[in-house]
């Protein structure tokens, strides 16, 4: 549905916010203040509901008026036959939605307290994939977004009770895929092995182009069939994706901005596995936040996106300062972390020029207008603190978070120069202008070695794959997996650990997800490659889609 707002007195400029809540419950922001007075809303849960819109004069204003709006989501359960008990009638309906590779299966009114959905293709024998769990409402419909589906197929689905109870088997067919959208091409360049890790099987891709008609988030089988797709062209929003997050939406990073930073976005917005926006905001509406808790503008978002284990989300954006250096001012452009809370207001942030020595300058030369150049967000399980990847300073830094609590001081720093010694000792052991920097457990980073200062040294110097696991008592930093990849990446690409112990990475100059054995040379075993009229900034690789990227890893490395 689409609500619109009117308003007068209220300026040349007028500003709207809006919010939804199920009647009773808490108003939850769907989107902040922007200039845009209509919104496209849905939920999959039946019920009544309220809409609230907030004008203001501008996006500075501290005040503004208020409006709110009633109305109710029926079920889209069918009923059954007319010979059938009243209890019994109603019946599993599955629809189809505006994408054609996800199902809407709505399951009636039950007992119980949770409920998932298996899926799987008709005639294959395949083991089932499974949703993630919801809360059964009493008297209420369960509705679940299915994706994950390659186009034009069958499939079987049924619901699964908390205590095994299973449905009867229904079938849904996917449509083909939009002739009017251009998808990139894949081409498997080495077919995975029986030493991948094959219970993982659909790779999420977020690509970066500025071809307004070419879909560029999407995932794939390890075959290459496309089986998911978020429509940026029909929701008018250039973007790419920067996680994944557990249960099935997607942290998207869109409106590119002619100035600051690479992949610099006016926009953050939360979709659904449908493509529904669930929440956004923008930078207008974070400055306003920002200048009055007296704290520095941004420029953008720009990198990364990570929900958080508290349902918070972190967000890299760049802000700038001038600063005096040796008598002559001098503008600096660094990034900025903004945590914000689950209505994308700012809850914390943290200043990189409150911490970071300005005299200590990008080690290949970009300069102060590209300082710090974060790329990646990580949360820390052993003590609710968090990473940030810079890039132009060739270090990883722990920032102290505290889940929330912290002040922000740099705990230490990880890389050449930095507070750790690292082992064993062979050439070259420190990573450099590195992506995408993760915990896989307490101890264990994972993490995508550009190589760009080898490179300069040696022009043969290639990108690689490591996991370093840390003593941060006695500051030691020892490298358990060093692989290289056999190519060269002079910017983006992402690393993951697979359930089996596997390490994917993305080598994304080339466009390649390469999936290695982290023992024994890291042997090669799978190559995809995407070939999309930009660059593949990040990959994934899944078992589903409702998987993600958790910001609460654990276990031991395999």
């Amino acid at each position: 549905m689409t609500w619109t707002a009117t308003a007068s007195d209220h300026g040349a400029s007028p500003v709207y916010q809006f919010s939804v809540r199920p009647t009773g419950g808490d108003y939850r922001v769907v989107r902040d203040f922007s200039t845009s007075n209509s919104l496209r809303w849905t939920t999959t849960r039946e019920g009544a509901y309220e809409v609230s819109v907030t004008v203001k004069d501008d996006f500075g204003a501290r005040t503004g008026e208020s409006a709110t709006a009633s109305f109710s989501l029926g079920t889209r359960v069918a009923p059954g036959g007319a010979r059938t008990s009243r209890a019994a009638k109603a019946r599993v309906t599955i629809s189809p939605t505006d994408n054609p590779l996800v199902a809407l299966y709505s399951a009636p009114p039950t007992s119980g307290s949770r409920m998932r959905v298996e899926f799987r293709r008709q005639a294959s024998n395949q083991p089932w994939l499974t949703t993630s769990a919801l809360p059964i409402v009493p008297g209420k419909s369960t509705n679940f977004l299915v994706a994950g589906l390659l186009p034009k197929r069958t499939y079987f689905m049924r619901h699964v009770l908390s205590d095994g109870t299973t449905s009867t088997i229904r079938t849904f067919k996917t449509g083909a895929l939009p002739s009017n959208l251009k998808f990139p091409k894949f081409t498997v360049q080495r077919a995975a092995s029986f030493r991948a890790d094959l219970t993982q099987n659909i790779v999420v891709h977020a690509g970066i182009t500025f071809q307004g008609d070419t879909i560029n988030t999407l995932a794939t089988n390890r075959q290459g069939d496309i089986v998911w797709y978020y429509d940026s062209v029909n929701n008018h929003f250039l973007s790419y994706a920067a996680s994944l997050v557990p249960g099935g939406t997607v942290l998207m990073l869109g409106n590119f901005l002619p100035f600051g930073v690479a992949s610099g976005t006016s926009t953050l917005r939360e979709v659904d596995l449908a493509g529904n926006t669930l929440r956004e905001t923008n930078i207008d509406a974070v400055n306003a936040q920002l200048a009055a808790l007296g704290r520095p503008a941004i420029n953008d978002f720009n990198h990364d996106a990570q929900r958080l284990p508290n349902g918070d989300t972190a967000v890299l954006s760049s802000t700038t300062k001038t600063i005096d250096i040796n008598g002559t001012p001098t503008q600096y452009t660094g990034d900025m972390v903004i945590v914000l809370d689950q209505n994308f207001q700012v809850d914390w942030t943290w200043d990189p020029f409150a911490w970071m020595d300005p005299n200590r300058l990008p080690t290949l030369g970009e300069g102060p207008t590209d300082f710090t150049h974060a790329n990646s967000i990580a949360w820390s399980p052993a003590d609710g603190n968090l990473l940030v990847s810079m890039r132009s300073q060739d270090w990883v830094v722990k920032i102290n978070y505290a889940n929330g609590t912290g002040d922000g001081h740099i705990i230490w720093r990880l890389g050449e120069g930095g507070d750790f010694t690292i082992e064993p000792s062979i050439a070259s052991p420190w990573f450099s202008h590195q992506h995408d920097v993760r915990y896989i457990n307490k101890s264990t980073l994972v993490l995508f070695d550009n190589g760009n200062v080898r490179q300069s040294e040696s022009p043969q110097a290639k990108s690689r794959g490591q996991l370093l696991v840390l003593d941060e008592k006695k500051m030691r930093a020892r490298l358990k997996a060093n692989v290289v990849l056999g190519n060269y990446a002079p910017a983006v690409g992402s690393a993951q650990r697979l359930p089996n112990g596997n390490l994917a990475f993305t080598s994304g100059f080339v466009q390649q997800t390469i999936e290695v054995r982290p023992g024994g040379g890291g042997t090669t075993t799978y190559v995809l490659k995407m070939n999309l009229p930009g660059i593949q900034y990040r990959s994934y690789i899944y078992r589903t889609l409702y998987d993600g990227n958790s910001a609460d890893p654990g276990g031991p490395v395999g």
